[in-house]
Parts: C-alpha cells; structure tokens; sequence
C-alpha cells in the first residue's frame, strides 16, 4: 500500500507542478498568426495585440505585400 501511496503523491504532484507552470500566460483569443507571410522581428507580439478589425487589415495589408505595421498607420 505504501508504494501504491507514493505514486498516487507523485502524480498528484506532478499535475500540480504542470498546472502552476501554465498559470502565468495568457489566455490569446484571436486569429492565428499568419505565419505564411514573411513577419518582420515583434510582428507576432503586435499581432496578438490587435483587435480582430485590426488583425483583418493587417492580413490585407500582407496580401498585397507590405507590413503588419504598415496597416496600422492611418489612410490618406
């Protein structure tokens, strides 16, 4: 019983261990990053700060080759 009691504690703790490494990040809700264009170093930070309008723009603005950044800017 008493090595039947241990690993019933180890797996008990293990799970414990997992679900306190996964409590510090954030919950992202949005769409994917676009990763079949080429991003330029933050771009996937930036994109998963943007609002869903936001991220529709930024993705015609890839479309047409240009930046995430670029589609932030206003149009003139």
């Amino acid at each position: 019983m008493g090595a039947r009691r241990d690993i019933t504690l180890g797996l008990l703790g293990l799970a414990a261990l997992l679900l306190a490494a996964c409590g510090g990040q954030e919950e992202y809700i949005g769409a994917p990053v676009p990763w079949d264009y080429p991003l330029m170093p933050g771009d996937v930070s930036l994109w998963k700060t943007l609002s869903v309008e936001e991220q529709r723009r930024a993705l015609d603005f890839l479309a047409d080759g240009s930046t995430i950044r670029s589609s932030l800017g206003e149009d003139e």
